[in-house]
């Protein structure tokens, strides 16, 4: 199975997203970079994923994962080239993918902080929606038995 916030499961949402009629649909309105910054997964790594969209198509995306405190991602400013940066920790991350908290009560919530242009934001929610919902639809793990990211083998051998 593939565990929760490695590379594989960024390029499983890829792949999916890519072939959604629902993402297609209401993805549209995502355009410019994201951010997000998950801190102490349960491998003692902080991870970092940055997604380009150019009218909600995935142009690019990034992954990194380094051992927290990873004090360059925890002390990175926020760029005015992102549209939005979000920030918490990985416990939080599968609360929210799992749906057992609002995007709403996360960001009331002092682990969980949100960045960038909040009016554009707003207008882009129902497309994080969609992109949030074809996430949470992949089966994963959120438990990690040894400390290797997955790799896109594994994810194509339970395809």
């Amino acid at each position: 199975m593939i565990k929760f916030y490695t590379k594989a499961w960024l390029d499983e949402i890829a792949r999916r997203i890519d072939a959604d009629p629902r993402f297609a649909a209401d993805g549209k309105k995502l355009n410019g970079t994201f951010v997000f910054r998950i801190y102490d997964g349960p491998d003692g790594k902080d991870r970092r994923t940055q997604w380009t969209f150019k009218q909600g198509k995935a142009t690019d995306y990034r992954y990194e994962s380094h051992p927290s405190p990873w004090e360059d991602l925890r002390k990175e400013p926020f760029s005015a080239n992102f549209v939005s940066r979000t920030t918490t920790t990985f416990a939080k991350a599968g609360l929210l993918n799992r749906g057992e908290i609002s995007v709403q009560r996360a960001l009331a919530s002092p682990d969980y902080k949100a960045e960038g242009n909040m009016a554009m934001i707003m207008a882009m929610m129902k497309a994080f929606n969609v992109w949030n919902l074809v996430a949470a639809e992949i089966p994963v793990t959120y438990e990690f038995t040894d400390d290797s990211d997955d790799t896109a083998e594994a994810v194509a051998a339970q395809a």
